[in-house]
């Protein structure tokens, strides 16, 4: 807006600059006022066309900034997926194989040691039993000890007075290997009852190590493991689908963007056209309105009146000459030349 009301004020000092000169009625003046109109016909034609293509321009940046921001933020959503789904996806997925290995094993090596367990419990029944036959022996033995008709036999053996025995004990005729015969017997009586307990903790022992490893129960693994596989490819399915749609969406936000990219440096570079012809045209103008042209030469009519105005065009080309050409010594004599 300021540019239209500033290229409005322009047309306004130049038709001020044009009411401040002095016409005539010459041919010439004539000649000069047609074509003054056309080259203000043309700048107000230009100052509506500038007028456009800054509004133009202007919706084209606006559209380009927002198409830039929607660019950003679909990359933004499609990284974090693509990063959540590299990172998390896929660990998550190699996880579940290595679990699934694992839980194998666990119920293989659960399963023999069940097998044990209870090669063991019935090792340790039938030691319980045997044992038990060994406590009867034992009780029948002590029995016999204790029996008043077998008392004789019992000093003999154990070099002792028994109760109530009549037979006294000799040491004359008893061979070394009886001098410990009645710590034996005793041994022999008491240990299988000691051994019968013993039996009776390693019997319940191994009962209740059996119960803990079947109420561990390592099969029940198996279905969490499957079920824990089944939602991680759900959600990697989850995540791949999502990834591809904010990948496409992505793509046609790059095309959006870049064709905003390009309209915007079309209309930039037609408003700067449309700019340079509205200055041209205004300085043509006001030119044209209030001419001076000192460089013409009146005072002799003998003489070419135009020299002076070649020498200042001259100097105009050697105005361009040092705006556009490098600074070189080569190029600038070259381009003198």
């Amino acid at each position: 807006m300021s540019i239209i009301s500033s290229s409005k004020k322009g047309t306004r000092q130049q038709n001020d600059d044009c009411g401040n000169c002095e016409e005539n009625d010459t041919a010439t003046q004539k000649s000069i006022t047609a074509e003054r109109k056309k080259y203000c016909n043309e700048l107000y034609t230009a100052a509506g066309e500038m007028s456009q293509y800054e509004t133009n321009y202007y919706g084209q940046s606006n559209l380009y900034e927002q198409k830039k921001c929607m660019f950003v933020w679909t990359e933004d959503n499609y990284r974090r997926y693509r990063n959540t789904e590299i990172c998390v996806g896929t660990e998550l997925l190699q996880s579940n194989d290595l679990i699934k290995e694992n839980v194998s094993n666990y119920i293989k090596w659960g399963n023999d040691l069940s097998a044990s367990l209870k090669n063991i419990f019935k090792s340790i029944k039938d030691v319980k039993t045997k044992l038990g036959d060994l406590r009867t022996a034992a009780c029948k033995l002590e029995d016999c000890k204790n029996d008043s008709c077998n008392c004789t036999q019992m000093t003999i053996l154990t070099g002792e007075q028994q109760k109530n025995c009549d037979t006294k004990p000799s040491q004359d005729n008893r061979p070394d290997e009886c001098s410990d015969a009645k710590e034996v017997l005793d041994d022999l009586i008491c240990m299988p009852k000691a051994l019968g307990f013993d039996v009776d903790y390693i019997f319940n022992a191994s009962s209740d190590v059996i119960g803990i490893q079947v109420f561990s129960n390592l099969g029940m693994l198996d279905p969490l493991q499957k079920t824990l596989a089944d939602d991680s490819k759900a959600f990697e399915k989850h995540l791949q689908d999502t990834m591809k749609l904010r990948e496409s969406a992505l793509k046609k936000t790059q095309e959006d963007l870049v064709k905003a990219v390009q309209e915007a440096t079309k209309s930039a570079a037609g408003l700067y056209n449309k700019r340079s012809d509205f200055e041209g045209l205004m300085c043509t103008t006001r030119f044209i309105c209030c001419p001076k042209c000192d460089c013409v030469a009146e005072d002799d009519n003998c003489k070419p009146r135009l020299e002076k105005c070649k020498e200042e065009i001259c100097g105009i080309c050697d105005e361009v000459q040092g705006t556009f050409c490098n600074d070189s010594g080569d190029n600038s004599e070259t381009t003198a030349g």
